[in-house]
């Protein structure tokens, strides 16, 4: 394959840029000097994932690109769920319900993967800037955690649903692992509150706050009616996450997210974050 025209550009992320090749087939194309081995792993999570029935692409095929690695996907026609609320802001409530309900799905899903949810945040909590105290803390009462044995995507938010005619489908699933759906909730609820904004990411004003704030809480509000998941099992995981969470994450409300992981540490018994 050569590189595509400039003009087939969708978007572009940290590991890859998007093109639409054709009429319902996109290129992902990661960037020089990723790792083979990440392009691997999300092929065989792509075919793996596709078994499950869940509204996923369908991968055609690998492929490279001027020493490039590339996954060609079906594309999933549409706007992302995000894009959809602005337009819709009075079905806002219906999307948010969509995302609840595909959470549980995925969550429900029993398949064998080698990935486990709970080494990856081991992984982040020790590489992550955090005292050390905390540190060592937090990696004891993840160990003392029920590992799970439910398909987790690991990051799933608005951004990453697409609304298509079909239905409401699922991209991105770099992150994906075995573990428990409390650990995803919560990775959602975050996400939804403290991940990077429009514009150059990091500038959320007070308004786009309480949208963010008030949409999280619905969000984990209808999976907990719809699922029965307990709250002590969100706050279980919770400040977990977010330690995990702060070995990537990018500068958004941190007065706001760091008073959200001291609350979650001192509900859990942690101890806080210096």
């Amino acid at each position: 394959m050569t590189m595509p025209d400039p003009s087939a550009f969708i978007a572009a992320g940290a590991s890859a840029e998007v093109y639409r090749l054709e009429p319902g087939v996109v290129l992902k194309l990661f960037h020089a000097g990723i790792d083979p081995g990440i392009v691997t792993r999300e092929e065989d999570m792509a075919r793996i994932i596709e078994a499950t029935g869940l509204p996923v692409p369908r991968l055609i095929r690998r492929c490279a690109i001027e020493g490039r690695s590339g996954l060609v996907y079906s594309e999933l026609a549409g706007p992302n769920l995000l894009a959809y609320i602005g337009r819709h802001p009075h079905r806002a409530h219906w999307a948010l319900d969509q995302m609840a309900a595909l959470q549980q799905r995925i969550s429900a899903c029993r398949i064998p993967l080698r990935r486990s949810r709970k080494v990856v945040m081991a992984d982040d909590i020790e590489a992550g800037p955090i005292d050390e105290r905390l540190r060592a803390a937090a990696i004891d009462r993840l160990e003392a955690l029920h590992e799970g044995d439910g398909l987790s995507h690991g990051d799933l938010h608005p951004g990453n649903l697409i609304v298509t005619d079909a239905g409401v489908g699922i991209v991105d699933w770099s992150r994906a692992a075995m573990g428990t759906a409390a650990s995803d909730v919560v990775r959602t609820e975050m996400v939804m509150r403290f991940g990077p904004g429009r514009g150059d990411g990091t500038q959320v004003g007070w308004r786009e706050s309480a949208v963010r704030d008030a949409a999280a809480g619905w969000y984990v509000h209808r999976y907990r009616a719809q699922s029965g998941l307990d709250p002590e099992a969100l706050a279980a995981w919770r400040p977990l996450v977010a330690l995990a969470w702060l070995r990537q994450r990018a500068p958004v409300r941190d007065a706001a997210f760091a008073a959200y992981l001291n609350d979650a540490l001192r509900v859990a018994g942690l101890p806080p974050q210096g």
